[in-house]
């Protein structure tokens, strides 16, 4: 190479970098739209391998409760649920329906399995609840699963010891004094899985607890929220839904 044509490493250095400047000045909005698609790409595909990681199962439709309490069906479909709290190990597993009819004593027996554990106080759930855990279980693959239960009916009294603790977000108006709610875990699945099987169904609230690593799941209004001891106070405000 003539000697005027010559240029040392410091110099080609600054040449490839000058060219690349010119490069992204002339193709920066390409590149960063591109990047964007690939993004956009890898988020799509995530969503679909969620969706994909449920099973096909759908909330059963309207249930019935008869007047006659010893009147309900011997055939159709028969749901199922197993409960279980993990402290005591009490555990039941009991058809709570047939078709599309709730069987009163058994709704009766759940309701007493999910008494406050504080005053023993039991008050009849909505039966709408147990539909929710039995689609839960069935969307995650797991028909024949126990979901443990941290918390089942509140009372008043214990809903109020509970809001002045300041160790929960417990709701004023919550869906737990009117039967309508359960804390759960499912043994051996990620609560990140369970709550976002419960959030497929739009059947209503839930919460996610990642410390205490349990999921909130009610038949109210539907809505979300995540809740952390530690958050800011306007997440807190936002996540005072249970």
């Amino acid at each position: 190479m003539p000697t005027h044509l010559r240029m040392s490493p410091r110099n080609l250095v600054s040449l490839r970098n000058l060219l690349v400047l010119l490069m992204a000045a002339l193709f920066g909005i390409g590149v960063s739209s591109a990047s964007a698609r690939k993004s956009a790409a890898h988020s799509h595909t995530r969503l679909r391998a969620i969706a994909h990681a449920f099973v096909n199962a759908t909330l059963p439709g309207e249930g019935l409760l008869p007047i006659d309490e010893d009147d309900h069906p011997t055939e159709g479909q028969k749901y199922e649920v197993k409960l279980a709290h993990p402290h005591t190990d009490e555990v039941i597993d009991v058809v709570y329906r047939i078709g599309d009819v709730y069987i009163p004593e058994a709704i009766d027996k759940l309701s007493d399995f999910l008494r406050d554990s504080h005053n023993q106080e039991v008050s009849r759930f909505d039966p709408r609840t147990f539909d929710v855990l039995h689609t839960v279980l069935a969307k995650l693959g797991r028909p024949d699963g126990i979901v443990d239960i941290l918390s089942g009916y509140r009372s008043e009294e214990t809903n109020d010891m509970l809001r002045e603790s300041r160790t929960t977000n417990a709701a004023k108006y919550s869906q737990h004094i009117q039967g309508r709610a359960i804390d759960i875990r499912v043994p051996g699945v990620p609560a990140t899985l369970v709550r976002d099987a419960a959030l497929s169904l739009g059947a209503g609230g839930v919460g996610y607890y990642p410390q205490s690593q349990f999921v909130h799941v009610d038949v109210g209004p539907v809505r979300q929220w995540t809740f952390a001891r530690h958050a800011s106070r306007r997440h807190l405000r936002r996540s005072r839904r249970a």
